[in-house]
């Protein structure tokens, strides 16, 4: 039997209890895992079992960004857990709109920076003058989060 069914029948299991509202395979190698939240958001994960047996998880909505490598299911669906517990919280925040706003930007950013860089002959100053406003940014981030009091979840 191959050991990538038998794990994927377990992840499948595991995230289905959590509440997963659709599951899709692709090659018995890859899911995409989607849950329906109670406010509505849709929170989506892709991962890939690797050929060393690890998993490589990465959140596709509502906005990318990866997560990393996995040793195991049983990791992945802790992960997933402890991850939708905190959009749930957050969903009923009255800054939670404006918050996947900006997230979004991020990711667009990002995709910009590269479109730009691996297209254009770009100067050394306008990269620099980039990563100044960048700086100030995360900065602004970090300031911020002095300031806020942390969430507390169950």
């Amino acid at each position: 039997m191959n050991k990538n069914t038998v794990s994927g029948d377990i992840i499948d299991w595991q995230l289905r209890q959590m509440g997963a509202s659709n599951i899709t395979f692709v090659n018995s190698n890859m899911y995409i895992v989607d849950f329906k939240l109670e406010g509505g958001l849709l929170v989506s994960y892709v991962f890939n079992i690797t050929r060393g047996d690890k998993y490589f998880l990465q959140r596709m909505r509502p906005y990318a960004m990866v997560q990393g490598k996995y040793a195991n299911t049983a990791e992945i669906a802790e992960f997933i857990e402890k991850d939708l517990s905190k959009f749930r919280n957050a969903e009923r925040s009255s800054n939670f709109v404006k918050f996947i706003e900006i997230s979004k930007k991020g990711a667009e950013f990002a995709e910009a920076l590269e479109n730009l860089f691996l297209n254009y002959n770009v100067g050394r100053e306008e990269m620099e003058s980039m990563e100044e406003k960048l700086d100030r940014l995360l900065e602004h981030i970090g300031q911020a989060k002095e300031k806020a009091a942390p969430i507390q979840m169950p």
